[in-house]
């Protein structure tokens, strides 16, 4: 009898120390982590979550109107002035790809992160790729004569402060700083004065027309400038940028001098860096002007070889007595 009860312990003896290493009611146990979650699959859950809705101007991407969300868009197209080692900044995005599209032939260029941008070439283009959510590099890209234009790369996580074009106007002919425009203060052609007088209705009207619909802001875009400069006497108002590429300035001058001065509109300049360019139109509303008065005005570039974001300023020579 005392055999047979030994015998029945050792038999029992392992369920015994089994059910005390392993206790399906431990939470360590992976056994136990299924049955608490339903499943017997021990693979962890992936759960998917909806990507973030993209913003535009407090409004939710698919809340804007087509035109709203053309002139978005258009935006990301830039057309800027940039000569021979000056530096630009650009911004990019993941997913969206950006384009710089230059006049000259490209012999090479230099990226400082491979890892975070990716640029191929297309005929006199170059195409730049993010391959990370955010960062900064830059890059060099290099043209006949031993020319070149620097640009710093921003990866930006949000679409909305990137770019998706950006067209660089030609190296200034000869080493010139000075555009090839061409000055028409005393135009003739029946087609520029009308040009003339549709900008300037738009610069006196337009809180006028934007509200009463006449105009919309995919074909007239007025940019804030409210900017003084004490040294020149300029005070800047609003920048007009017209979908036919067309850019109007209005400003402000203030005789400095003191003594009498003819602001000649012929020397007037738009100053980007060492570059001067030539308007295509002036108009003073008052040419000679006494020390302190003032006198305002607008101009007008056709087709300006820079971009509306670049910083600039107006300057003038006063003519030799």
């Amino acid at each position: 009898m005392k055999k047979k009860g030994f015998l029945l312990f050792l038999l029992c003896f392992p369920l015994v120390l089994f059910s005390q290493q392993v206790d399906p009611l431990d939470s360590r146990n992976a056994l136990n982590s299924s049955f608490q979650s339903g499943s017997s699959n021990t693979t962890a859950q992936v759960t998917e979550e909806d990507a973030p809705p993209v913003i535009i101007n407090g409004k939710k991407a698919e809340e804007l109107t087509d035109d709203e969300l053309i002139q978005f868009l258009q935006q990301k197209v830039k057309q800027i002035h940039q000569e021979d080692g000056q530096v630009e900044i650009l911004r990019t995005s993941p997913g969206y790809p950006l384009a710089i599209e230059f006049s000259e032939p490209i012999t090479g260029w230099e990226l400082g992160d491979g890892k975070l941008i990716h640029v191929t070439k297309h005929g006199s283009a170059l195409i730049l790729r993010s391959l990370d959510s955010t960062g900064d590099t830059s890059l060099l890209v290099f043209f006949p004569a031993g020319r070149t234009r620097i640009y710093h790369i921003f990866v930006e996580s949000d679409f909305q402060k990137a770019l998706s074009l950006i067209r660089v106007s030609p190296f200034s002919k000869n080493g010139s700083s000075f555009s090839s425009q061409l000055v028409s203060f005393a135009s003739q052609n029946d087609e520029d004065l009308s040009a003339v007088g549709y900008v300037a209705q738009i610069i006196a009207n337009y809180d006028l027309l934007f509200r009463e619909g006449s105009i919309k802001p995919m074909d007239v875009q007025r940019i804030g400038i409210f900017r003084r400069s004490k040294l020149t006497g300029f005070d800047y108002y609003y920048l007009y940028r017209f979908a036919s590429g067309l850019l109007a300035i209005s400003f402000a001058w203030k005789n400095l001098y003191p003594y009498k001065v003819r602001l000649d509109e012929s020397t007037l300049r738009v100053s980007i860096g060492q570059s001067r360019f030539i308007p295509d139109y002036v108009s003073l509303n008052k040419v000679i002007l006494a020390p302190g008065e003032m006198t305002s005005g607008f101009l007008i570039i056709t087709n300006p070889p820079f971009s509306a974001d670049q910083s600039f300023a107006l300057t003038w020579k006063e003519p030799k007595k």
